[in-house]
């Protein structure tokens, strides 16, 4: 994969990790229940570290994570952040939960793609194989959550 396409899909996966920050920071702060907002600030810490490492690798490229996308991703998850508490916690693990579909499907796509045989793409997909677990059991734990409510 040539550097500016890949730059994209690092663009891409910064904005949707910030957008997770703070969807579940959000959520957090309006969750009552003791259990759930310390799991979604501990779901949040790890999408940040998520994000910081996104960053890391466009610096690597000459490049950074592009304005508008930082203000997409404050907007993408702030206001649903605020939003879908009051829609239920069934239904707030529901869109978690296909918003980590969506990063997963997009991890697996980025990871079918990457050149494995240069250094940098190499180490790329050791991490987002990293990220893709991390999602995927997030993924599994809004599921879990809202399974045991309805």
């Amino acid at each position: 994969m040539d550097n500016k396409t890949l730059i994209k899909w690092l663009n891409w996966f910064y904005t949707l990790e910030m957008s997770q920050v703070d969807l579940y920071l959000n959520q957090a702060k309006k969750s009552s229940d003791y259990y759930i907002g310390n799991v979604l600030l501990r779901i949040a810490e790890i999408e940040a570290g998520h994000a910081k490492i996104f960053n890391n690798f466009l610096v690597k490229l000459g490049s950074k994570p592009a304005k508008i996308d930082s203000l997409i991703s404050r907007i993408t998850g702030n206001i649903p952040g605020h939003i879908t508490p009051l829609f239920g916690t069934v239904n707030f693990f529901l869109y978690n939960y296909m918003l980590e579909t969506i990063a997963i499907k997009d991890y697996k796509l980025l990871l079918r793609s990457l050149d494995k045989k240069t250094e940098l793409q190499h180490e790329l997909a050791n991490i987002l194989v990293d990220n893709l677990i991390d999602e995927d059991l997030h993924r599994l734990w809004f599921k879990e959550q809202r399974d045991s409510l309805i």
